[in-house]
């Protein structure tokens, strides 16, 4: 009978730690503005126990004062939208843009702001097919990028790729685009 009690204490007690970890990793994530200079990762899922990378949908960024620039997206996907703006309390304000290509293809825009993804956090608006090159890919800027990030889990460390390997803003010289947020 004790060997039982002691075996449900721990379980017991093994379930609060988790929660209350899990608790603050949340707690955390909605305090990016109080977040060192430099880069970090933030997942609507807790960090998974496994392999992963990440869980859920994730923001990769480079934080630099109140400024973001990074990418948001499903891990182990090419399901991503590169992403800069600012940190206006609990969510990133600013633009945004993707690649589209023959296997993911964007023929049309909406005319009002939608959202990107399942979870409903980051919203896209204004955009325009600014980049053709090559032919099969286009480079689609979103003038509009609202991105709420209240529930996500601030990871320990950045686990998924760099957002210098994905983004790149410098295509904007070319085609005298400014960076209004």
């Amino acid at each position: 009978m004790l060997h039982r009690l002691f075996k449900l204490a721990f379980v017991l007690v093994s379930w609060i730690v988790e929660f209350s970890t899990l608790h603050s990793l949340h707690a955390q994530s909605a305090r990016l503005s109080s977040l060192s200079n430099g880069n970090h990762q933030i997942c609507s899922q807790p960090p998974p126990r496994d392999w992963q990378q990440g869980a859920g949908v994730c923001l990769v960024f480079r934080k630099q004062n109140n400024r973001i620039e990074g990418y948001y997206g499903y891990p182990h996907s090419d399901a991503f939208v590169c992403l800069r703006g600012v940190i206006n309390g609990t969510q990133i304000v600013g633009q945004g843009y993707l690649v589209s290509w023959e296997g993911s293809r964007w023929d049309t825009f909406p005319n009002k702001p939608f959202f990107w993804d399942g979870e409903k956090q980051l919203q896209l608006a204004q955009g325009k097919r600014i980049r053709s090159h090559p032919p099969s890919q286009d480079w689609i800027l979103f003038q509009k990028a609202t991105l709420n990030f209240q529930s996500f889990y601030l990871y320990q460390k950045p686990q998924m790729t760099s957002p210098k390997q994905l983004c790149d803003w410098r295509f904007e010289k070319k085609n005298n685009l400014m960076f209004t947020a």
